[in-house]
């Protein structure tokens, strides 16, 4: 069950929705990683397992502010990027956490890195001193 969600959670990763090539730019990496913080808090809030709601979802607006300003501050494809990657970001997060799924802990990990590293580029995820 944890591999098929997560296979398809990695296809759709890699592959934007229909209608949206135009806004490409700010589907990925903005918007899928504001899908992971704001499914990861979406977990943290349903789990005792993990903590940090607040947090990850403070992080997610970020990169939404972010997708949005990389699109020309139009929403509607964002939204809706984000609502269908929201709850399969909380599901592999429960694959990873609860299921123990090496393939869900490989994929949080590798997009996590990837957040981390685009966040120090961007106005609205860069940490200030």
């Amino acid at each position: 069950m944890f591999r098929a969600s997560c296979v398809a959670l990695s296809l759709g990763v890699l592959a934007a929705p229909p209608g949206v090539a135009a806004t490409q730019d700010a589907l990925y990496p903005a918007a899928q990683c504001a899908a992971l913080w704001y499914g990861y808090g979406d977990y943290a809030k349903a789990s005792a397992y993990l903590e940090g709601e607040d947090e990850a979802h403070a992080t997610a607006d970020g990169f939404y502010r972010t997708a949005i300003r990389l699109n020309d501050g139009a929403a509607a494809a964002i939204d809706s990027f984000v609502a269908e990657q929201r709850p399969l970001m909380a599901l592999m997060i429960e694959a990873y956490i609860y299921g123990h799924d090496k393939q869900s802990q490989d994929l949080f990990e590798s997009l996590s890195q990837i957040c981390s590293d685009f966040a120090a580029t961007q106005p609205e995820t860069r940490i200030q001193p």
